[in-house]
């Protein structure tokens, strides 16, 4: 394999954005895709997944949203669709099925990349692979009766994928509420064991949570803005984009019939067990959603906007007199439960090991200044929070990648 000037890796929305920006500044570049374009998209989500953020909230370079359906979400097939158009029209030149395995010093100052296929050298590479790499389990997983069948908030599909039974889905973050949420709507018993995750009334005072978000300044926010960089790696908030919007939220669960269970701390074949703290994830969840909700009230009245007061249907997400309890429980016995399946919505993991430069911080997290690094030439794409809270976002990808490949293009110049 010859080597252009830049090699991308990964044909994610970061690694295109990428991509689109060079060839507008003119330069030769490859793009690395270990799978298909829109892989992530089309075969890491469940069918009826859909985007949490609305359509107009897709800004990526040279393929805003369009449609006619801007407050809507579109869903994962059209989200791939959405990105090999896009691709195709500008003509990125992807190479498919090529999985990049290491990175390190080339010849005469260049990168090498090695593939499947061979090394590739270039004087410049940007890492676009994300931060979702692969899903993450805690090893008490292990444990876990062979009777149950275990799945990743990747690996699940739809409720009729899964043997009969009562489902026990861990985490309750963004995906774990959506997940739940479908196998209620299917008719599944469904027990969930709870995390200190927040949530956002799907529409508040007349407006979708992300356009008041985005007024707000939250998706502006920086790294150097948040307590702890461990911050960047926090369960997003409950919300969901399924039937043009939906409110996720502990107490709607609990109306609806969805047994709520404190953090899983340790599962022996068929016992599971749970921490004492169902209260303190409720109460979490409800911390977030006065914040949010405090926040626009005091910019609608700060700037004098004419916004309506808020519905009973955009709070229906929190608390009511009439909520049934919410019953700790230590322990529950999997099989007494006709629990025969367990989807982990426990997060994602990262790996960045396979590249052969110190560019990593101790929990080996990329550490970048907009992207670049401290070696030449080496740059970093669709990072979460890598320059502010949207980088990582169809909201904000683009904005990082003509910043990336303007620098890009500098630094090629410097070597003429």
């Amino acid at each position: 394999m010859s080597g252009p000037e830049v090699v991308i890796i990964g044909a994610g929305q970061a690694g295109l954005a990428t991509s689109y920006c060079l060839t507008a500044e003119g330069i030769d570049h490859a793009v690395l895709e270990r799978g298909v374009l829109g892989d992530s998209w089309s075969r890491r989500r469940w069918d009826s997944f859909t985007l949490v953020t609305p359509n107009w909230t897709v800004r990526l370079p040279g393929a805003g949203y369009r449609g006619s359906d801007p407050d809507g979400f579109m869903g994962r097939d059209e989200i791939a669709a959405f990105l090999a158009d896009w691709a195709r029209r500008f003509g990125c030149p992807v190479r498919t099925g090529v999985a990049a395995t290491a990175l390190g010093r080339g010849r005469n100052g260049r990168l090498r990349v090695d593939t499947m296929d061979g090394p590739l050298e270039a004087p410049a590479v940007v890492v676009a692979t994300g931060t979702m790499q692969a899903p993450r389990r805690p090893a008490f997983a292990e444990s876990v009766s062979p009777r149950i069948r275990q799945l990743d908030a990747e690996t699940y599909r739809n409720p009729g994928d899964l043997a009969p039974g009562a489902v026990l889905v861990v985490g309750s973050g963004q995906t774990g509420g959506q997940i739940a949420d479908e196998l209620r709507l299917s008719g599944r018993r469904v027990l969930l064991s709870t995390g200190a995750a927040g949530r956002v009334p799907r529409r508040y005072r007349g407006r979708d949570c992300v356009a008041w978000l985005a007024d707000l300044g939250f998706l502006d926010r920086t790294p150097g803005m948040l307590e702890s960089p461990a911050q960047r790696f926090r369960a997003e908030a409950q919300a969901s984009g399924r039937d043009g919007g939906r409110t996720i939220s502990l107490h709607r669960f609990l109306r609806d019939g969805v047994e709520l269970l404190g953090k899983l701390v340790a599962v022996d074949g068929e016992t599971a067990r749970f921490a004492d703290d169902l209260q303190q994830n409720i109460e979490a969840g409800d911390g977030f959603s006065r914040m949010f909700r405090e926040a626009v009230d005091a910019y609608v009245e700060r700037n004098g906007i004419a916004a309506p007061l808020p519905t009973g249907e955009e709070l229906d997400g929190e608390a009511r007199a009439d909520d049934p309890p919410a019953v700790p429980r230590p322990s529950i016995d999997l099989r007494a439960e006709n629990v025969t399946a367990v989807v982990w919505a426990t997060g994602f993991s990262y790996d960045f090991s396979w590249i052969d430069f110190p560019v990593c911080d101790e929990t080996g997290y990329p550490v970048t200044d907009r992207g670049a690094t401290s070696v030449p030439g080496l740059y970093f794409m669709g990072l979460n929070w890598m320059v502010t809270r949207k980088s990582g976002l169809l909201y904000g990808v683009g904005d990082d990648a003509r910043d990336v490949a303007a620098g890009i293009a500098n630094y090629l110049e410097s070597l003429n």
